[in-house]
């Protein structure tokens, strides 16, 4: 299934968006990333219109990783 998937970094915490773990995982050097299952693109969206954003970056580049900093908004 081909779908924008939620996914966070082990260790950083940092939290990428991708339609597969490997996108993320060539962009940071092998990083170990886990799904998160409850993650739903419509339901980000209802809780943050601005999420649109995040969404158009990894529909026209494949990913997007999001400083844990910022993260925890998310």
């Amino acid at each position: 299934m081909h779908r924008v998937r939620k996914f966070i970094e082990v260790g950083s915490g940092r939290i990428g968006y991708a339609m597969t773990e490997a996108a993320l995982s060539e962009v940071s050097n092998g990083a170990k990333w886990n799904q998160d299952p409850s993650f739903s693109v419509a339901d980000a969206l209802l809780a943050d219109p601005e999420f649109a954003s995040v969404l158009k970056t990894v529909l026209k580049d494949g990913h997007v990783v999001i400083p844990a900093t910022k993260a925890k908004g998310k």
